[in-house]
C-alpha cells in the first residue's frame, strides 16, 4: 500500500487512526488545521471550497477523510462549507493528483435521526434529521460521484472511548452520579461502536483494496436500550444500576436517550468482516470503557 493521507488528523478519531496506521508500519501523512505532534504532517487552512489540499495529496495512494465538524452545534451554512464544500475540493484535487481510493468516515446521521421498530440499512432512503446529517449526506453524494477515487462511505453511530468528547462524555458524567436516574421505563434500541472497532473497520477496508464500494453501515452488537447502556456504564464505574421509571420522561430528556436507532451492518461484515478483534459485546465494551475512564480521571 502507498502513502495514506488522514484528514482531520488531530481529532478524536483522527489522532487514534494515525497512531494505529503508524503502528502497522504504513506510510501516513497527517493533515489538520492544527499541527500534529510529529511525523509527516501538512497544515490545512479553513475548510471550504477554496481549501488547498495539493501539498497533502503529493504521492498519496489512499485518503481517509475525517476533517470537519463532528456534531451539529454549528450553523447550517458553516456545516455545508466545512463538510460539503471542503469534501468537493478534496475530491477534485485528489482526482487530479491520481489518488486511487478515498474512504469517507461519515455518520449514521446521514441516514436518519431515528428508526424505531427496525434496523436501519443502506437500502433505506436517507432521511437526515438535522443540518449535520444533511451536510454529511450531501458530502457522501459528492464523493460517490467521483468514481475514479473508488469511494467508500462508512457510517458509524456514536463512537465511544474513555477519551470521547461531547455527547458520550456527558453520558459518562451522567452515569457517574450517585443519584438514581429516571430511565428504567425507556424502551428503545440504539447502536454504538467503540473507537477500537471503528479503527479495525477502517483497517479492514485498507487491507482489501479490491473490496466493495459505496455506503456501509458500522456498529458493534447488539443494539442496547438506554437503561442497558446506563447499567453497563455504571457497572464499569462501580455503581449500582440506580434507575427508576418516570412517566413522561421522554418530554424531559434529549431524543437520543429515548428514540431508537438500531443499525444493520450486515453488508460491511459480509464484505470486510469484523476486523482482527472479531465480534465484541457492546455492553462489555461500555463497561470496560467506563472503568478506564474512571481510572484515568
Amino acid at each position: 500500500m502507498g502513502r495514506v493521507l488522514v484528514t482531520g488528523a488531530t481529532g478524536f478519531i483522527g489522532a487514534a487512526l494515525v497512531a494505529a496506521l503508524s503502528a502497522r508500519g504504513l506510510a501516513v501523512r497527517a493533515a489538520s488545521r492544527r499541527a500534529p505532534a510529529d511525523g509527516d504532517t501538512v497544515l490545512i487552512s479553513d475548510l471550504g471550497q477554496d481549501t488547498d489540499w495539493r501539498a497533502a495529496l503529493a504521492d498519496v495512494d489512499t485518503i481517509i477523510h475525517l476533517a470537519g465538524p463532528a456534531h451539529a452545534a454549528y450553523s447550517e451554512p458553516y456545516l455545508r462549507r466545512a463538510i460539503v464544500e471542503a469534501s468537493q475540493a478534496l475530491a477534485r484535487q485528489a482526482e487530479a493528483a491520481g489518488v486511487a481510493r478515498l474512504i469517507f468516515v461519515s455518520s449514521i446521521k446521514a441516514a436518519a435521526a431515528h428508526a424505531r421498530g427496525r434496523e436501519l440499512s443502506e437500502r433505506d432512503p436517507p432521511q437526515p434529521g438535522d443540518a449535520y446529517g444533511r451536510a454529511k449526506l450531501a458530502a457522501e453524494q459528492e464523493l460517490l460521484a467521483h468514481t475514479r477515487l473508488n469511494p467508500i462511505i462508512l457510517r458509524p453511530p456514536l463512537v465511544f472511548a474513555p477519551s470521547a468528547k461531547a455527547n458520550f462524555a456527558k453520558l459518562l458524567r451522567l452515569a457517574d452520579t450517585s443519584l438514581p436516574l429516571p430511565f428504567a421505563g425507556i424502551d428503545n434500541r440504539r447502536s454504538l461502536i467503540s473507537l477500537a472497532s471503528l479503527l479495525e473497520a477502517i483497517l479492514a477496508v485498507l487491507a482489501k483494496p479490491d473490496g466493495g464500494r459505496g455506503v456501509f453501515h458500522l456498529a458493534d452488537r447488539p443494539a442496547l436500550s438506554t437503561p442497558q447502556i446506563i447499567e453497563a456504564l455504571r457497572r464499569g464505574l462501580g455503581r449500582p444500576p440506580g434507575q427508576f421509571k418516570l412517566p413522561g420522561v421522554s418530554m424531559l430528556t434529549p431524543p437520543a436517550l429515548t428514540e431508537s436507532l438500531a443499525i444493520d451492518d450486515a453488508r460491511f461484515r459480509a464484505e470486510y468482516g469484523c476486523g482482527s478483534r472479531g465480534d465484541i459485546d457492546v455492553a462489555a465494551a461500555l463497561e470496560q470503557c467506563a472503568r478506564d475512564w474512571k481510572a484515568g480521571r
